[in-house]
């Protein structure tokens, strides 16, 4: 019983923690990004966005992201807002351009 107490109060812990890591990493501050995406991952909701120099970032977008213009594929042109959080880039908007428009 004391070690089910235990895991189930790090759990919460754990948990608060990572939504107050989300917080504050949105009051630090929106980045933006623009590029041309690389790869799309549906499954894990991830983007590998090529910037103009050529480092690829990798962006993750969830529910809340708002997602705008045509659809997420390779060669597509983007805009996108992102914050820091969890040791990953958040996507909080996506722009997108069908590419060669």
């Amino acid at each position: 019983m004391k070690k089910i107490l235990t895991l189930a109060a790090l759990s919460i812990l754990t948990i608060a923690l990572s939504a107050h890591a989300l917080d504050t990493a949105k009051a630090g501050g929106e980045k933006t990004l623009s590029g041309t995406i690389a790869r799309v991952d549906m499954n894990y909701r991830a983007l590998t966005v090529a910037d103009a120099k050529g480092v690829n970032w990798q962006i993750m977008w969830n529910d809340a992201t708002k997602i705008m213009g045509g659809e997420l594929k390779e060669g597509a042109s983007v805009q996108l807002g992102y914050v820091e959080a969890q040791n990953r880039n958040w996507a909080s908007w996506i722009r997108v351009q069908e590419a060669g428009k």
